[in-house]
């Protein structure tokens, strides 16, 4: 009886010491901190090239492809946004989002980007988008037969936000 009793203390000193080291490199390394905010987020590309292609069936145009470059694009955009804190199409040196295509390698004959910030989950992001006529007209965009959408986290107006990218495209033949 003492052993297991002994063995059940070890364990659950372990747990703790455990959490306790989570808890630390959580709060004193900010890369860690950011890949699991990342993973924790309610939002996922998967699912908003999803909710995209239902609003597009919906709408009578075909689905959307995931291209890897467009996803690479869009991964540069959000990492920036989240990196220096903006939200905006043009980053606060100029670069348009056209830059991101072009350093991603994306040749294109028509692109389009959504963006958004400070979403908790992928359904809200894509009901804001679709309520919005601008980034409405990018989803149901025929031209566009290309998607890629990256997310990333950093601090906006000096809280924890979840970055969102969503880019189109159309390749060059």
């Amino acid at each position: 009886m003492k052993i297991r009793k002994i063995k059940e203390m070890t364990k659950l000193k372990i747990g703790v010491f455990c959490l306790a080291v989570i808890i630390v490199l959580i709060s004193f390394v900010p890369s860690i901190r950011t890949s699991i905010l990342d993973s924790l987020s309610a939002i996922y590309a998967s699912v908003l090239v999803n909710l995209t292609n239902k609003d597009r069936v919906a709408a009578n145009i075909e689905e959307l492809k995931v291209n890897p470059i467009l996803e690479r694009a869009a991964q540069m955009k959000a990492d920036d946004m989240a990196e220096k804190g903006y939200f905006a199409h043009n980053t606060p040196d100029g670069k348009t989002p056209w830059y991101w295509f072009e350093r991603a390698g994306y040749k294109y004959i028509y692109a389009g980007e959504n963006l958004a910030v400070n979403f908790q989950d992928s359904e809200d992001i894509e009901t804001a988008w679709m309520n919005s006529k601008p980034h409405f007209l990018n989803i149901i965009n025929p031209k566009y037969t290309e998607i890629g959408i990256a997310t990333s986290t950093g601090l906006y107006k000096g809280q924890e936000a979840v970055f969102v990218v969503q880019m189109f495209g159309t390749p060059q033949p």
